[in-house]
């Protein structure tokens, strides 16, 4: 009888993409974490990686153009940035998406709201996204982001949540104010 055995050289079959994970940490920072080690994007990497995150099933080379640059933008690098990206994170093309498990705390943040959990959403939401991009799409979520956990924390009687995001964005006077109305009132 003969056993099969593999030649000590020969490693295991490589771990598909799918099962690589990408954390990405873009509210008030700028961390992302391949598989929990810490991989260091630039903005334009950063700003990729959002509209990437926001189109899971996909998104042309037009509309990713147009999502970065602009209406008016012609067809730019961003085939070019997108190779560049790729060599960090596995990004598959036609149409281009993220090929890896994705998490994103801006993304976890709307579904707490979508969910109506108001705590969860402000607690996560730690800055605003990405504050330094100019790129259209991230500018858009960015004031919509931060204008609806505005409003709910705004719509809330809870105390501690207007704290807390006062603290954080301490130039947002009506919520300040509406916490300050909020508060006991000392002799």
């Amino acid at each position: 009888m003969t056993l099969l055995v593999a030649p000590p050289s020969v490693s295991p079959p490589p771990t598909s993409p799918l099962q690589t994970t990408l954390k990405l940490e873009f509210l008030g920072r700028n961390q992302a974490y391949l598989d929990d080690q810490q991989i260091y994007l630039r903005r334009r990497f950063c700003e990729i990686l959002v509209i990437l995150a926001l189109n899971p099933s996909g998104i042309s080379s037009s509309k990713l153009c147009t999502e970065l640059y602009g209406e008016w933008a012609e067809i730019q690098n961003q085939g070019l940035e997108i190779h560049r990206l790729s060599k960090l994170v596995p990004i598959a093309s036609r149409p281009y998406r993220a090929n890896l498990l994705l998490s994103a705390d801006f993304i976890n943040v709307q579904n707490h709201l979508m969910q109506g959990q108001l705590e969860q959403a402000v607690e996560a939401y730690t800055g605003e996204l990405l504050p330094l991009s100019d790129a259209p799409a991230v500018s858009d979520l960015r004031e919509c982001l931060h204008e609806s956990v505005r409003r709910a924390v705004l719509g809330s009687v809870n105390i501690s949540l207007l704290w807390l995001f006062c603290s954080r964005f301490p130039d947002e006077l009506e919520v300040c104010e509406q916490l300050e109305r909020a508060l006991p009132k000392q002799d």
